[in-house]
C-alpha cells in the first residue's frame, strides 16, 4: 500500500467522528466508540439530546450513561504519536542544508520569510534584508502562536455556547409558538359563540381565524428557516475554529525551521481568516427575549436573519479526570 494512503488511513482512524479532527482527551463509551471529551460534553448538553436525561451514541444511538465515561489513556498516546509521524513523513524530504552553498540553515530573511544559510545572507539576493539568527525570531513566532490559540480557544468556547444558546432558544421559540397558535383558537372560539349566542353570522369571523393561522404558519415556517440557517453558520464557523486550532497546535510541536519553513498557517493568517469569518457569522451574542425571536418586534441588528414581525404596531406577540454528568 501507498504510504501515504496509509497515512491517511490511520489518520482517519484516531479522528473524532464530531468534530472530524484528532481526538483530544480521548473517552470511550459503554458501546465502544471513542471521542474528544470536549466534544461529547458539548454535544449532551444540547437540548434535545439529552430529554429525560437519556443520552446516546452520536454514532450508533445505543444508550450511554454519562458517569461511565473512561478515558482512553493508550489512544491518546497513539494520537501523539500519529501526529508526529505525520510531521515527519510532511518534512522528512527537507533538510537542514541550504541546496545551493550545501550550509546548515541557521538564518532567516524576515522580508522573504525564507530560512537561509550564512552564505546567503551575503548573495545579492538577501544582502540589502534583514537577516538573523533562527534562534532570534523563534522566540516571537512561538509567542504569536500561543497567543493566537489562546484566541482561538476562546472563541470556540464562545462558538460552544453560542450554538447551545440557539439550540435552547429554538426550542423555546417552537413552545411559544404553539401557545400563540392555541390562543388564536381560543380567542375566534369565544367570538364564534358569542356571534351564535347573538344569533348573528360566523362566516366572517371563520376567515378572519382561517387567515391569523394560515398567517402564522407561514411565519412559523420563515423563521424555523432562518433559525436553521443561523444555527448551521455558527456550526461552520466552530468547525473552521476547530481546524486552525488543530492546526496551529500541530505546528507547535515542530521544530523552529520547520515551522517557519513551512507556513501553512502563520499566526496572523489564522487571525485574518477568524477575523474574515466572524463578519460572515449572523451576530446572536445579545441576550434576546425569546418573545422577540418568533415576532421579529425588538429593533433587529444589521446581522438579523429574523423576518420582520407581520404585525409591527400591534400588540406584541405573544471526565477527562473526572468526568462529570452533563447538566
Amino acid at each position: 500500500m501507498d504510504p501515504a494512503v496509509l497515512m491517511e488511513a490511520i489518520v482517519e482512524e484516531v479522528n473524532c467522528p464530531i468534530c472530524m479532527t484528532f481526538l483530544r482527551e480521548p473517552v470511550s463509551i459503554s458501546c465502544g466508540h471513542t471521542f474528544c471529551h470536549s466534544c461529547l460534553s458539548g454535544l449532551w448538553k444540547l437540548p434535545g439530546e439529552s430529554q429525560n436525561l437519556s443520552y446516546t451514541c452520536p454514532l450508533c444511538r445505543a444508550p450511554v450513561k454519562p458517569r461511565k465515561l473512561r478515558p482512553n489513556w493508550q489512544l491518546a498516546s497513539v494520537v501523539d504519536k500519529v501526529r508526529l509521524l505525520g510531521f515527519c513523513m510532511e518534512m522528512g524530504l527537507k533538510t537542514d542544508v541550504c541546496d545551493l552553498h550545501k550550509e546548515q540553515l541557521t538564518m532567516f530573511c524576515k522580508e522573504d520569510d525564507m530560512v537561509t544559510c550564512e552564505a546567503c545572507k551575503q548573495s545579492p539576493e538577501h544582502e540589502a534584508h534583514s537577516v538573523v539568527p533562527i534562534k532570534e525570531v523563534a522566540g516571537e513566532y512561538k509567542w504569536k502562536l500561543q497567543q493566537t490559540l489562546e484566541h482561538l480557544r476562546k472563541e470556540q468556547e464562545e462558538a460552544w455556547k453560542l450554538e447551545v444558546s440557539e439550540k435552547e432558544q429554538a426550542a423555546i421559540w417552537k413552545t411559544q409558538m404553539e401557545r400563540r397558535k392555541q390562543s388564536i383558537r381560543w380567542e375566534f372560539e369565544k367570538y364564534r359563540q358569542l356571534l351564535k349566542e347573538k344569533e348573528l353570522p360566523c362566516q366572517q369571523a371563520e376567515e378572519e381565524a382561517a387567515a391569523a393561522q394560515a398567517s402564522l404558519e407561514q411565519e412559523k415556517g420563515e423563521t424555523a428557516n432562518k433559525l436553521e440557517l443561523r444555527r448551521e453558520a455558527i456550526i461552520r464557523q466552530s468547525q473552521v475554529l476547530w481546524s486552525m486550532i488543530v492546526e496551529l497546535e500541530e505546528r507547535s510541536q515542530r521544530p523552529v525551521r520547520w515551522m517557519l519553513q513551512e507556513r501553512v498557517l502563520d499566526p496572523a493568517a489564522a487571525r485574518a481568516n477568524l477575523l474574515g469569518a466572524e463578519d460572515r457569522l449572523p451576530c446572536a451574542r445579545t441576550k434576546r427575549d425569546p418573545e422577540d425571536i418568533c415576532s421579529g418586534c425588538a429593533p433587529r441588528s444589521r446581522h438579523s436573519l429574523l423576518p420582520p414581525c407581520r404585525f409591527q404596531g400591534q400588540k406584541k406577540c405573544a471526565l477527562w479526570s473526572h468526568p462529570a454528568e452533563p447538566a
